[in-house]
């Protein structure tokens, strides 16, 4: 080779060794500013003082990894806000009110009167919403499907992928109503279609690890906070659903009501009259919570009170085809439906350590009623024309009931019920008793098996009413001497006859034949006030010192 071609060569290996491109440097996070009042969408949206001004303006923009939308406290934003991010675990994408610190000053608003939501999120992970309002109060439809729907925030998972880590907090949402009623099983004929937030996954993305905590929500046409999964397959059920310290209150249907969803945790709640009639419009139907479908579900630490409704309308009920969800430590108040409710097709799952105060004052016939108020219903209702059966091995232990003298105390045992343990309760009921008779629940040739009834505290002997299919067994009768008997708060249950309430208790055991019992265990560690159980419980939900 010519030697000058040859030094050409070695200097072109020489100086190419070793470079490869560089990855190009990861975009920084943004911040987005709108002012609804100062702004003007021909700004940069990067700063306050350049605000955009509209909800269209952030529509258009494709949001990346720890962006932030800062919506600007005393606006009022007309529109719906349409998101659809793919944030990280370290780095999601945050919508919230600025300043942020500043709680002097009111929450922005947005109104989106017309639009199926104030809020849509569609197939996103790692977001988070807080500090904000939101009203929806019918209108003009400005897209089809609002004529007949309306939610605060819609949350829908529909793609291929799970969608994950999304955080509700501290959202402001009320007046919540579609713009056409529909036919409905509500208290009227009609009834409309309003919900405050709703997270609907279909077949093959289901969502996981859901917080919705420290939000309230007011006069919503249907119910409060729905999870459902539209899947036959348990594998792509929503899972790790986080409903927090959230306050609700007259909502037209359910307050929570969870559907095909894995472990869930709903606590320190206030669902403060489901099923309300407040709005002409609302459903006028709803219990405090209802899980459905689902598995591994506490409940526990929540106030439900003055549920409302023709059927149902329990502070909380555990609908059909679920496994392992405890109710426990919840105060249930002045719910017409009653107190317990389990329905067909369930496994495992429990009341203890609950107070209720004055449940199951509905009267068939009045107000439309279609049934009456029941303290106890164990039904093998499993769905509209379904086979009944079951339930299965429920425990049912270490409530305090207290029912004044105006209310009949209603009791109902399905005929195919199969497993149950009702001990250490007190059942102080000052009125009248009285077993149900429902004919939709018969089952030719079907009788109750394995149910036991043991070592419960009643206030006058003969408390069970004639013609229901079982008797106590070790029961004994007294005043436990309630501090404030028709009391709204746990602390007026303190017992103070310890001859009759003391170390009283029956250790809970599985029922013969059941290997599972309880999956977190039939044995508690506190009481309701959060005292501590050693030894032999006490009778009732709470322990006497």
């Amino acid at each position: 080779m010519n030697p000058v071609y040859l030094l050409l060569f070695l200097l072109f290996i020489s100086c190419g060794k070793g470079k490869t491109p560089r990855p190009a440097e990861p975009t920084a996070p943004k911040g987005y500013f709108l002012d609804s009042r100062n702004g003007n969408d021909r700004n940069n949206g990067q700063t306050p003082a350049t605000a955009w001004k509209t909800l269209d303006k952030i529509n258009s923009v494709t949001l990346k990894p720890g962006d932030k939308i800062f919506l600007a406290r005393g606006s009022v934003f007309e529109g719906s806000l349409s998101l659809s991010v793919s944030g990280t675990r370290e780095k999601p994408v945050e919508i919230t009110a600025w300043p942020e610190n500043d709680t002097t000053r009111p929450l922005p608003v947005i109104n989106s009167v017309g639009y199926l939501a104030g809020i849509s999120i569609s197939n996103s992970s790692h977001l988070t919403l807080s500090n904000l309002e939101i009203v929806s109060d019918a209108g003009t439809p400005a897209e089809p499907a609002a004529l007949k729907s309306r939610y605060g925030v819609l949350a829908v998972s529909d793609g291929l992928n799970e969608s994950k880590g999304i955080v509700l907090e501290n959202l402001y949402i009320h007046n919540i109503f579609a713009s056409q009623q529909v036919p409905a099983g509500g208290q009227n004929p009609t009834s409309n279609k309003g919900m405050g937030i709703f997270f609907e996954s279909g077949e093959t993305a289901p969502f996981d690890s859901i917080t919705i905590k420290n939000c309230r929500i007011e006069n919503t046409g249907h119910t409060g906070i729905r999870i459902r999964a539209n899947t036959e397959d348990p594998a792509f059920y929503a899972q790790h659903i986080f409903i927090l310290g959230n306050r609700l209150k007259n909502i037209g249907g359910p307050g929570i009501q969870p559907g095909k969803c894995d472990h869930v945790l709903v606590s320190r709640n206030v669902v403060d009259h489901s099923g309300s009639t407040a709005d002409p419009r609302m459903h006028g139907r709803g219990s405090g919570i209802w899980p459905w479908y689902c598995h591994d579900v506490l409940i526990e630490h929540n106030r439900f009170m003055y549920a409302h409704g023709k059927m149902d309308s329990h502070g909380a009920h555990i609908d059909h085809n679920c496994s392992d969800v405890i109710i426990q430590y919840n105060l249930s108040i002045e719910n017409g439906g009653g107190f317990v409710e389990i329905l067909g097709a369930n496994h495992n799952c429990s009341y203890r350590y609950n107070i209720s105060v004055n449940d199951g004052w509905r009267v068939k016939g009045v107000d439309g009623a279609l049934q009456n108020g029941e303290i106890l219903f164990i039904s093998n209702y499993t769905g509209k024309n379904v086979p009944k059966e079951g339930p299965y091995d429920s425990y049912i232990y270490n409530n305090t009931i207290y029912v004044k003298k105006e209310i009949t105390s209603w009791f109902f045992l399905a005929p195919t019920t199969d497993g149950l343990l009702v001990a250490n309760n007190i059942f102080y009921l000052t009125g009248p008793t009285q077993t149900s008779v429902r004919k939709g629940n018969d089952v030719p040739g079907a009788s109750p098996q394995n149910i036991v009834f043991r070592n419960n505290l009643y206030l006058y002997p003969h408390t069970l009413p004639e013609g229901f299919p079982v008797q106590d067994t070790l029961s004994f009768t007294g005043d436990p001497k309630f501090a404030r008997p028709g009391g709204y708060e746990a602390e007026d249950y303190l017992p103070a006859n310890a001859t009759l309430v003391k170390d009283k208790g029956t250790t809970i055991k599985k029922l013969p034949g059941d290997s599972i019992g309880l999956r977190r265990g039939l044995k508690v560690e506190k009481d309701i006030l959060g005292n501590p159980v050693t030894g032999k419980p006490d009778v009732g939900a709470i322990e006497m010192k």
